[in-house]
């Protein structure tokens, strides 16, 4: 009876372990994938940045200017919440209604144009 006992058990450690393996996996995965977001959200600050003090070099644009430009932006889509939303779009080869996540229209397959030059 001990030995069948001792079998159950090690098949519940094998199980626990195997468990835990995929959770550290996936942990691992996560941490990279964070880490790769976060080299891209350094890049694109950076790349804001640059083109800021260009049109501030440039242009003679204040401060002020850009922070109501940010606002009227945010503010597209009814909330002021710091994000673009997705918006409903139409396709402009079918005419089916499609969100500007998509690059392609999920009924005809047509290429879908960008609402903006940052859409994510």
């Amino acid at each position: 009876m001990d030995l069948l006992w001792d079998i159950h058990q090690q098949g519940q450690i094998s199980s626990a372990n195997q468990t835990a393996d995929r959770a550290e996996n996936k942990a691992d995965a996560t941490v990279a994938e964070i880490a790769r977001l976060q080299r891209r959200i350094e890049r694109l600050a950076l790349c804001c940045q640059s083109l800021w003090e260009l049109l501030r070099e440039k242009h003679g644009l204040t401060e002020d200017e850009l922070q109501s430009r940010i606002l009227e932006i945010d503010l597209r889509d009814g909330t002021t919440d710091g994000k673009i939303r997705t918006q409903i779009v139409d396709c402009p080869s079918c005419g089916s209604k499609t969100n500007t996540k998509r690059s392609l229209c999920v009924i005809c397959g047509a290429p879908l144009p960008l609402k903006h030059t940052f859409e994510v």
